[in-house]
């Protein structure tokens, strides 16, 4: 009862971290286009790095999922409406490892958009029309965010581990499936469609292990090449 009890108030506190860090968005001079084009730039620099893994079949739907849902920019604010909702009836009915993933998630979702403020900050303080991998790595090192970057990728890490265990429990991907209908018919549809494609993502795949340590050990090598001014950071 502790451990639920511990889970269901972190899953709240990230929900409330990623609520403050949604309405930067609205402080005057945010400057969001410039947020929504680091965003997109960095959607497609992953999706060149795990090339590999998105070409496989197997690792294809939770590789997209990473990319699309737990990066997927600013459309975020409907789902995380919908969890604050439903948040009584969501600790009462699922098991605690569901609640630990999803409390990760949005601790994922909070930190992301964090640093992506103060890179987005840094390139419009540059002015630059183009951005590039150099202008990118030098807005990366003048933020200085080093300690927080390490975490980020072991969130990245961890919660990838959570949901490779979350979906051994059929229960768990049945109760999930079952909402569907419901969860929709009540107004919560980006939350249903949120938790159930990314367990059919990972029950796809099988054991995720592999493709969950791929992306840790690059995206580790990638942050340590930035911060040391690799004139390469991105190479394979």
């Amino acid at each position: 009862m502790t451990q639920h009890k511990e889970h269901a108030e972190r899953l709240g506190r990230a929900l409330r971290d990623s609520h403050r860090q949604a309405l930067r968005l609205d402080e005057p001079g945010c400057p969001v286009a410039m947020l929504e084009r680091l965003q997109s730039w960095q959607r497609e620099r992953l999706a060149v790095t795990y090339a590999d893994l998105l070409a496989e079949e197997r690792f294809e739907p939770a590789g997209y999922f990473f990319l699309a849902e737990l990066y997927g920019g600013l459309h975020f604010r409907e789902r995380d409406q919908q969890v604050a909702q439903v948040l009584p009836v969501m600790v009462r009915m699922l098991p605690d490892h569901l609640l630990l993933a999803l409390s990760e998630a949005f601790e994922l979702q909070a930190m992301s958009l964090d640093l992506d403020l103060c890179m987005a900050h840094a390139l419009a303080a540059e002015a630059s029309e183009d951005l590039d991998a150099a202008l990118y790595a030098a807005c990366y090192r003048a933020c200085d965010r080093q300690e927080e970057r390490a975490r980020q990728i072991e969130l990245i890490h961890r919660l990838g581990l959570q949901l490779n265990e979350v979906v051994r429990h059929r229960m768990v991907l049945w109760m999930v499936r079952v909402m569907r209908g419901p969860a929709r018919a009540a107004g919560f549809g980006e939350l249903q469609a949120f938790l159930d494609g990314g367990l059919q993502a990972f029950t796809h795949m099988g054991d995720g292990r592999s493709f969950i340590e791929t992306i840790y050990q690059r995206e580790r090598t990638v942050m340590e090449r930035l911060f040391a001014a690799d004139p390469d950071p991105f190479r394979l």
